[in-house]
């Protein structure tokens, strides 16, 4: 299977899966929809040199309380009510993770394995997809620090992130699959933080937007 046809493949996932029974996504309205995805085209637009297929991303919305966040390729990005509702707190924390998925999707970042769907293709077994070695994800984390700071926004969130994982891994569980794994991706990225330098200068933006606080009220509200 060449690069592309691997990257048609798992891309192709997405219909299955939200034609699974178990599965439901919130139907979003236009303004909630056209604000993440206004996010998403900002942080590529502002790393246009990183970027090397990605235009702008999708954003999936999934009803389910557990906290979780993946993608698929072709700018796929999929987050949860309950990661949400109860994790995200700052805008730049919402671009810390959309940052981590819109480089695994634009590098094609996921196992090499392929999925033959029955018709739905299970949760569970999209999060499998998502799962990298710890020395894949902190390359992923050292990248998508760097691109939330270049957008504009403030990358120590980034850190109280990972940290909002460890501390909360029976929650996370799912998302991680192996708790001491996030252990040690915290411990490596303070390290990398306290051995890298900001060489953008760019100011960050300290407080969150109206337009998240909306988009935060509107997921939280549905009911």
């Amino acid at each position: 299977m060449s690069k592309q046809d691997f990257e048609d493949h798992l891309a192709s996932l997405k219909a299955p899966f939200l034609a699974g029974h178990s599965t439901k996504v919130f139907k979003l309205d236009d303004g909630t929809r056209t604000y993440v995805e206004s996010l998403m085209t900002d942080i590529i637009a502002n790393n246009e040199i990183f970027f090397q297929k990605l235009k702008s991303g999708n954003i999936t919305i999934l009803d389910t309380e557990s906290p979780m966040h993946f993608s698929l390729p072709k700018g796929e990005i999929f987050l949860s009510r309950g990661l949400i509702t109860k994790y995200i707190k700052n805008e730049s924390m919402l671009v810390c993770i959309l940052s981590y998925e819109l480089v695994r999707s634009d590098r094609l970042l996921y196992p090499k394995q392929t999925v033959i769907p029955v018709g739905y293709v299970t949760l569970e077994r999209m999060i499998s997809l998502s799962r990298l070695t710890l020395d894949e994800k902190m390359e992923v984390h050292k990248w998508a620090h760097h691109l939330t700071v270049r957008s504009g926004f403030d990358g120590e969130y980034y850190l109280s992130w990972l940290q909002s994982q460890n501390r909360n891994t029976a929650d996370f569980i799912l998302q991680v699959g192996d708790a001491n794994q996030i252990t040690r991706e915290e411990s490596l990225f303070k390290a990398f933080l306290i051995k890298s330098t900001n060489e953008e200068q760019v100011m960050p933006r300290k407080e969150s937007s109206k337009k998240f606080y909306s988009f935060i009220n509107r997921i939280r509200d549905v009911i």
